[in-house]
């Protein structure tokens, strides 16, 4: 039997072939490019430098307290006062007050004068009289030992006659009898001393002596 004619743009075996010879082409041609366009990798480890740092936890023992604080200060109580001179800190704690002191003189009223303080003489034309005395107290110590002294004091009679103070010059033997000579002498009274007719206030020498009364030897 005769073969008939074929139409070669339809002839199926040819055209697979030149089918199968581009596909085998173009495998080949993406292969080389993958091959040419590979790179290696290559990893490895991190190795880090520097010295490696410990941390050690230590116990810390608990703090004890040995001696008990003392207890906190009261607060102080400001005392009010209509006087400018007292500082604005005074407080009770601070301030000493005599409950058993008298009473402190009234104020002068408004408008008097204040008195003025006289001025001592020492030169005079009649001289301050006696005209009470008190006798002073013997020290017991003194009685019993038969100690006898004086006292000589400087001592300031004002115009009144009163004696205002009094001050131990000499003494004999001392540090015995100089108290109860100051705590007599102070209850004296004096007529006043005057200058020119007008009483003064002088500073006078005063001796107070301290004797023992002997009974005279029995017969």
């Amino acid at each position: 039997m005769a073969a008939g004619w074929r139409n070669p743009k339809f002839d199926l075996k040819e055209k697979s072939k030149v089918v199968f010879e581009q596909a085998l082409a173009l495998s080949l041609a993406l292969a080389s490019m993958i091959l040419l366009t590979y790179q290696e990798f290559q990893i490895q480890a991190y190795e880090g430098g520097g010295e490696t740092k410990t941390i050690e936890v230590e116990d810390i023992p608990e703090t004890q307290q040995l001696k008990k604080p003392p207890p906190p200060q009261r607060p102080q109580i400001p005392i009010a006062s209509a006087d400018e001179d007292i500082p604005d800190d005074v407080t009770i704690m601070d301030t000493e007050i005599d409950l058993d002191a008298p009473p402190p003189p009234p104020p002068p009223p408004p408008g008097a004068k204040k008195k003025e303080e006289s001025p001592i003489f020492m030169a005079y034309e009649e001289a301050p009289v006696l005209t009470k005395m008190v006798q002073p107290k013997y020290p017991e110590i003194a009685r019993k030992a038969g100690v006898e002294g004086k006292v000589v004091m400087s001592i300031v009679v004002d115009e009144e006659g009163n004696v205002i103070d009094a001050e131990v010059i000499v003494a004999q033997p001392p540090g015995i009898f100089e108290e109860a000579a100051k705590e007599a002498i102070m209850q004296w009274k004096y007529k006043p001393a005057k200058q020119r007719d007008k009483a003064v206030k002088v500073r006078v020498g005063q001796t107070v002596e301290f004797t023992l009364h002997k009974k005279p030897p029995l017969d």
